[in-house]
């Protein structure tokens, strides 16, 4: 298969990582101007979702699922105790392990935050068609797989 990029026509504004960054930088402002109601950022939120759908329920699998160490998570994990979305529960199987889950003030506060999210979402790809989102994340999904 042919390189796509060549030192030819290799130029940073046009590179992948470039626009990805880009997008997802705009994204990221986007979503922090409208959780800012909320008293929560977007690097808090993506943590609020991994606990609200049950990807992740302890501290060391938020840092591995969210691909942070665990002295940032531990920091990011004190922030929202302190905001009450979340709190500490050792486990009743396990003495020693350290669950986290959501607070009632998360539960409650959570579809509003989704649907934050939901419209940045929805702005930033205003003029796609159903069909081009369900390629892009085709895309998306393929580049992490080559990784």
């Amino acid at each position: 298969m042919p390189s796509l990029y060549t030192l030819q026509n290799y130029t940073p504004e046009e590179s992948i990582g470039f626009l990805l960054k880009r997008a997802g930088c705009q994204l990221t402002v986007t979503i922090d101007r409208r959780l800012a109601a909320f008293d929560m950022t977007h690097a808090q939120f993506g943590i609020f979702l991994r606990l609200l759908h049950g990807h992740a329920d302890t501290a060391a699998d938020l840092a591995r699922e969210m691909m942070t160490d665990a002295g940032a998570m531990t920091r990011m994990l004190d922030r929202l105790e302190g905001k009450g979305f979340l709190e500490r529960v050792r486990s009743s199987e396990d003495r020693r392990i350290v669950k986290v889950v959501l607070t009632d003030k998360g539960k409650v506060l959570a579809d509003q935050m989704m649907q934050v999210a939901v419209d940045a979402l929805n702005q930033h790809l205003s003029g796609f068609t159903e069909a081009e989102l369900a390629q892009f994340k085709d895309f998306l999904r393929r580049m992490t797989a080559n990784a």
